[in-house]
């Protein structure tokens, strides 16, 4: 079964604040879509007023129960916010915080066409809210749609890429002049009154990962590898971690005798026990259902007490940072919202 648009999460990360610690690793805490409030709090009029930029991180989650792959995940915001204020994305890591992120991110965003476009056309015009936020660069992926919604069955929607050269995005103050790639034309006309164009973020194939091994044994190896050099690719493209469970951590294996060993994350601590004649399967109890599966196939060689396996698991999750910025003196408008979307195919 393919992945179902209902195993697309919207999660927390663990800290939401306003302070150096915002953001982190993703939580267990589902952001509902459409409801009030679910990423960002109401502002006050003295906000309004002085103006603010603030941040939040939320991660794009694919909570498969089959594991699947989400091919060529892309990330935009689907449609600006109608009030005075923006909102852009930019991607994080799986651990940053506010006062670690990136603190001269690329950024993306959506701006609206300007001028009606027709089949053919190979160059377009978009009004941004902020030159200043350089949400259009050489070689970027954009996407142009004019669906009322990003799961609209009608309208058109259209993914091209910009140019790659920096004539190919001119601006002039908040209208930016984009040229497609050579050999790239529109596959359908779009109009300017109900038409959005938005920089893309392209984030490969998503799916939970493992790296980072380590083996600290004189004789023991795994996978077949003994920690000498880099761990082979049968370790890297290894799919042991669990899609809805996964999370990111760094595991420690270390054995109590020849084939029993514990483990611990670095943040979880002490997950239980296992031996090294069955696979090991330690549960999140979160989810009841493990954070990872290590195969009994990949223990080799002769282990010993005090030897240590180690290695690095990632969600199957995107980290993204919003930045909202409210310009001094912005009114105040009932419902203001931002739609940020993914889209990619299932494997």
């Amino acid at each position: 079964m393919p992945i179902e648009s209902q195993q697309i999460l919207f999660m927390k990360s663990q800290v939401v604040s306003d302070t150096a610690s915002n953001g982190g690793r993703m939580s267990t805490v589902e952001i509902p879509d459409g409801v009030k409030n679910n990423v960002w709090p109401d502002v006050p009029a003295s906000e309004r007023t002085t103006g603010s930029t603030k941040y939040r991180k939320t991660f794009l989650k694919i909570a498969s129960p089959d594991n699947l792959m989400l091919y060529d995940a892309r990330v935009f915001v689907e449609t600006p916010t109608p009030g005075g204020d923006r909102v852009v994305i930019f991607q994080g890591t799986q651990t940053d915080t506010q006062g670690s992120m990136n603190a001269t991110p690329l950024l993306f965003g959506c701006g609206t066409l300007n001028a009606n476009v027709s089949i053919g056309a190979t160059t377009l015009q978009v009004n941004v809210e902020a030159q200043t936020d350089w949400i259009f660069n050489p070689n970027q992926l954009i996407r142009i749609s004019n669906k009322t919604s990003v799961a609209d069955l009608s309208g058109q929607e259209e993914f091209v890429r910009i140019k790659n050269l920096p004539s190919a995005v001119s601006w002039n103050g908040n209208l930016v002049t984009l040229t497609l790639a050579d050999g790239t034309s529109l596959e359908n006309s779009f109009l300017a009154a109900n038409t959005r164009v938005a920089s893309v973020m392209e984030c490969g194939d998503l799916r939970a990962r493992v790296d980072t091994w380590g083996v600290s044994s004189a004789s023991g190896t795994y996978g077949g590898w003994n920690g000498s050099g880099s761990a082979p690719a049968t370790l890297t493209d290894l799919r042991m971690v669990d899609h809805i469970a996964g999370i990111e951590q760094t595991w420690t294996i270390t054995f109590t005798s020849a084939t029993d060993f514990t483990c611990a994350g670095d943040t979880v601590g002490s997950v239980g026990s296992g031996s090294r004649n069955s696979a090991f399967s330690p549960t999140n109890p979160d989810h009841s259902r493990p954070y990872f599966t290590l195969p009994a196939t990949g223990w080799n060689g002769t282990w010993a007490s005090g030897n240590i396996l180690s290695f690095k698991t990632h969600p199957a999750a995107i980290p993204i940072w919003e930045k909202r910025v409210i310009p001094a003196n912005t009114p105040s408008l009932s419902g203001n919202r931002v739609v940020v979307a993914i889209s990619g195919e299932s494997e």
